[in-house]
């Protein structure tokens, strides 16, 4: 009974306060309380996690200067085996060739009296030194005159250094060495590597190609995605459609091509499905067009040349 009277009570003091206005500042209490409440449970609860699993940090324990014959960009550095790797980008201004010291720097770390410093250690005698190596780099620099330096990991017993070669984040020139269990011995490879290092996919999604199959004939063909959006190249336009009928070229979205005389087979088009969503993704003789689509309507289209 008692309960039930404070909970009357506590609801003519709620409408009391909403009643002079000040419905904002009890909203606001309940919810720093409510937040309060909660930060004190997460706290309670890493406490017992850290109880239950133990408790790891990282820590700064030592700084380390690393000088280089010329200035240049960082790129990575990685620990191999005795050895410290540094990698960088020089700007080489008339220097016709690059050496392995333009991009390459190898050292060995020294600990005395819990300070590190590094020593500089020649390439003859390591990895760097490996004939194959120093030629296949040699031909990547002849070759490819915009080569940078992107990254230097050891992965699943491998030493693996990426270049980049071209625009394209593709693009890409993996060298890669092989490292024994107990890191005394690493040996060259190749320069194949680029299934060891690829990169995660752009989309979370997967894209599916349009066939033959999804074309349907008629005065204005169009190809046929999930009997849900239609889509024709010809007349000299890029057009969607939301209806299956090739009587006549209207759709909700309209863009002209560069080439007036390219033909649906000119087209490739692929879309994927998330959700309520329909993504597509049409290259054309003109470039490259997005569109994002409802199930239900259409609700923003955008496009990229």
């Amino acid at each position: 009974m008692s309960d039930i009277q404070d909970t009357d009570r506590e609801q003519e003091i709620l409408d009391s306060a909403v009643a002079e206005g000040g419905a904002y500042e009890i909203l606001r209490k309940r919810l720093t309380d409510q937040g309060q409440q909660l930060h004190q449970k997460a706290a309670q609860l890493n406490e017992m996690r850290l109880d239950e699993f133990g408790q790891s940090q990282m820590d700064i324990i030592g700084r380390i200067r690393i000088r280089t014959e010329n200035n240049c960009q960082a790129r990575d550095i990685v620990r191999v085996g005795k050895w410290l790797l540094f990698g960088y980008n020089v700007f080489l201004g008339l220097k016709k060739e690059t050496h392995l010291e333009d991009v390459f720097s190898l050292y060995r770390l020294i600990e005395n009296d819990d300070e590190f410093d590094v020593e500089a250690v020649p390439y003859e005698g390591t990895f760097l030194s490996d004939n194959r190596f120093v030629q296949d780099f040699t031909e990547l620099y002849t070759y490819y005159k915009n080569t940078q330096l992107l990254q230097l990991v050891e992965r699943d017993g491998k030493l693996l250094v990426s270049f980049q070669i071209g625009d394209r984040i593709t693009d890409v020139r993996v060298f890669r060495w092989s490292i024994s269990s107990d890191k005394r011995k690493i040996e060259y490879i190749d320069n194949r590597g680029e299934r060891d290092i690829a990169l995660p996919p752009a989309y979370d999604f997967e894209w599916q190609k349009t066939t033959r199959e999804d074309t349907v004939n008629g005065r204005y063909p169009h190809i046929n995605i999930l009997d849900t959006v239609f889509i024709e190249t010809i007349d000299g336009d890029l057009t969607i459609k939301c209806e299956n009928n090739t009587e006549d070229g209207l759709g909700i979205y309209r863009e002209a091509v560069l080439d007036k005389n390219q033909s649906l087979d000119d087209a490739q088009i692929e879309y994927a499905q998330t959700g309520s969503l329909i993504i597509l993704k049409s290259i054309t003789l003109s470039g490259r067009n997005l569109a994002l689509l409802s199930l239900q309507h259409a609700i923003s289209i955008s496009t990229t040349h």
